[in-house]
């Protein structure tokens, strides 16, 4: 080749991979590109591609369906591999191939095959081809191919490309002049919080992750799997595990109609069986925790709530060491989408976090790199530093994509940004390390998952590298920028007046506890499913807010199985007492106070208590009263804490001060010796009339 050819090849490399790490390092993009026309005639379904790994001796085999999209019926059709004649030379390219926005490397014909018939709108034909590696004359170096399969048809418009899907081939020679690269695994074991407040379940969705081939199942198969020959790390939400073990042995399903019967959960078996298959897996690896129920780490301790989140982590890292019976790793965070602000990062370094998860992109570097850096970096806050675990953004949005696009194209596409990641310094080798961290709340096809487990196990340029090893390791000596907490990442985040709303549910629950004889048989199960309401499954999902009304529900339920029963008497004396009814209707005793403040005041009265009221009991209580006046009088009446908070609502007492009894005697005697006195005054005059009548001259006489 000459000087000037090399020369020029070399700064087409050198411009292209400082252009395409920011796209690598970047953005995510579709991973197959479109047809050549705006309207294409045909699409591709590829369902088989073997091997994942081109090396001497394999025949590649590629196998899939044409489905006929346009309106034009199609004749004389071709399938055709297609390869590039060179490697690709950096991820930003390996990036815009996957997008479609370059066709400079659809490469050469290497496989064709022709198939008969007409095909009309709507209809499709299946194909099979394959080739033998071994006769392709530009498979020499170790590095990335574009492969594509493409669809020549004719139709009435003439011959031409009817589709195209763009994937790729990582090529191993048989003498292996690079170093594997070093990566390590973190491997979710994470859920949408099922339970309920009431410890019922809303639905059997969570059951429908367990079984076999469910999500959970899935991943906890795959990573089992992966865990036998990788040092995996898995990270376990306490929560997830807790359902499991309380749908072990039975549960209840709230039916949609209230007034119908709870429904018996069929997923126990399920549940048990999942949960003994995580304790086997996680023997293997390492296993970190997230706080109970993955809180939304940035939204709380912007709320004013990370005492939550030190409470979930207590809670849920004791819940974790009980159930799965081995020790787990309580010191390391992983933000919501992979980012967090500095604010947050200080103050979860103040409360023992030694290390967080983030996206790469979340430290950007301040120089563009022609290669991907070590997912490491160091984070200074004001209470210490924190090591920085940065997960390669690209590589955890391709396993992700898997779940609405092709797997077998994700798959791949992994596959080859592990190669084009090692093949960027093929000399260094695992002393750069990069984080593979798939997201949280990760839902992967059991195609995606097998190949790419199977890649995992097979690649010659993957070294395995445990987490802890890269959180151990000194933080490459690279300028990043500051810490970003994007807008849109914001944006996500509870929102302040849901967070208010589990806030005054606090309150509550506190009030409640306050009454309660043993607080700690009741309170910590309220406590966590508001804990489940501070998820971050919750973010930009509008049922969070039925959620957190069925929890308040349940709250004010309790609560108000302690009440002062209404009423109407009649109070007839000047003091006395009222007879009032507390109820209290929980399975263990409570101490409570009474208030009462009558209008008008016609009466007066105090505070009462404390009383006990025993568990399931109703007791009378005689609250002492003064009459002032006649005349009907409310009683706004309250029970209190022993501390005197309002507990629950006010209940309307309706009395009749009629004021009889001591003043009522006095009147009437009173009255009586008024009567008594004129009725003895009148017999008096009567006798005196009398006399007079009888002493005076001619009395007698006739």
């Amino acid at each position: 080749m000459p000087a000037r050819h090399r020369r020029g090849r070399a700064v087409h490399g050198f411009l292209a991979a400082l252009l395409g790490v920011p796209l690598a390092l970047g953005f995510p993009v579709g991973l197959a590109g479109p047809a050549a026309a705006a309207d294409p005639l045909a699409s591709i379904e590829l369902t088989t591609l073997d091997p994942a790994i081109g090396v001497p001796g394999a025949r590649l085999r590629a196998s899939g369906v044409v489905h006929v999209t346009g309106k034009l019926t199609l004749t004389e059709i071709e399938v055709r591999l297609r390869l590039s004649r060179t490697r690709l030379s950096s991820r930003g390219e390996l990036t815009a191939v996957a997008a479609g926005k370059t066709s400079s490397t659809d490469g050469d014909i290497i496989a064709r095959e022709s198939l008969r018939g007409r095909f009309g709108a709507g209809q499709q034909t299946n194909f099979d081809i394959s080739v033998a590696l071994n006769g392709i004359a530009t498979l020499r170096e170790f590095g990335v191919h574009v492969l594509n399969v493409e669809v020549v048809a004719r139709s009435r418009d003439g011959v031409g490309r009817a589709a195209i899907v763009r994937t790729f081939l990582p090529w191993v020679p048989a003498h292996r002049d690079f170093k594997p690269a070093g990566f390590a695994w973190l491997w979710p074991l994470t859920a949408a919080p099922a339970q309920l407040a009431d410890g019922r379940y809303g639905d059997e969705r969570l059951a429908g992750e367990l079984e076999l081939g469910g999500r959970l199942d899935r991943i906890t198969a795959a990573g089992a799997r992966l865990g036998q020959q990788v040092p995996l790390t898995w990270v376990v939400d306490p929560a997830l595990l807790e359902s499991a073990a309380d749908m072990s042995d039975g549960y209840q399903i709230r039916p949609q109609d209230p007034s119908q019967p709870d429904v018996v959960g069929t997923g126990s078996a399920a549940a048990a069986r999942w949960l003994d298959q995580v304790r086997t897996a996680t023997r293997l690896g390492d296993v970190a925790t997230v706080p109970y129920a993955n809180p939304d780490l940035v939204a709380l301790r912007r709320g004013g709530l990370i005492g939550d989140v030190l409470a979930a982590r207590a809670q849920g890292d004791a819940m974790a060491v009980e159930l799965l019976g081995h020790d787990v790793i309580t010191d390391l965070a992983w933000p919501a989408d992979g980012y967090a602000d500095r604010a947050t990062l200080r103050t979860l370094r103040g409360t023992g976090t030694q290390a967080v998860v983030l996206d790469a992109r979340a430290i950007p570097t301040e120089l563009t790199l022609p290669f991907t850096p070590t997912g490491r970096a160091d984070i200074s806050t004001r209470n210490g530093r924190v090591n920085g675990l940065l997960a390669d953004p690209t590589l955890s949005a391709t396993l992700a994509a898997g779940a609405n696009q092709a797997p077998l194209l994700a798959a791949q596409r992994f596959v080859a940004e592990t190669a084009m990641i090692t093949a960027e310094l093929p000399g260094v080798g695992p002393e750069r390390t990069i984080l593979i961290a798939p997201p949280l709340h990760w839902s992967p096809p059991p195609e995606l998952l097998d190949r790419v487990v199977s890649a995992s196990l097979q690649a010659p340029w993957m070294s395995p590298v445990a987490v802890r090893d890269l959180r151990a390791a000194k933080a490459p000596e690279i300028d990043r920028q500051a810490l970003l907490y994007p807008a849109s990442v914001r944006g996500r985040e509870l929102p302040a007046a849901y967070q208010d709303a589990v806030r005054d549910l606090h309150r509550t629950i506190a009030t409640f506890a306050a009454v309660l004889t043993t607080p700690e048989t009741a309170v910590p199960t309220l406590d966590l499913a508001v804990f489940r309401l501070e998820s971050s499954w919750w973010r930009g999902r509008d049922d969070r807010l039925g959620r957190l009304t069925n929890t308040r529900g349940h709250v004010l339920d309790l609560r108000d199985e302690v009440q002062v029963l209404p009423g109407s008497y009649t109070f007839g004396s000047k003091s006395g007492t009222i007879p009032l009814t507390v109820s209290n209707g929980l399975t263990q005793p409570v101490t409570v106070k009474i208030g009462l403040t009558p209008s008008p005041p016609r009466l007066e009265v105090g505070t009462v208590g404390p009383v006990r009221i025993p568990a399931k009991s109703k007791v009378q209580v005689e609250v002492p009263a003064t009459a002032i006046a006649n005349g009907p009088v409310r009683i706004s009446t309250v029970l209190l804490t022993p501390a005197g908070d309002q507990y629950g609502q006010p209940v309307q007492l309706r009395i009749q001060v009629t004021q009889y009894g001591t003043v009522a005697l006095g009147i009437t005697g009173v009255a009586a010796g008024v009567l008594f006195a004129a009725a003895g005054y009148r017999l008096f005059r009567r006798a005196a009339a009398a006399r007079r009548t009888a002493g005076s001259p001619g009395a007698g006489t006739s």
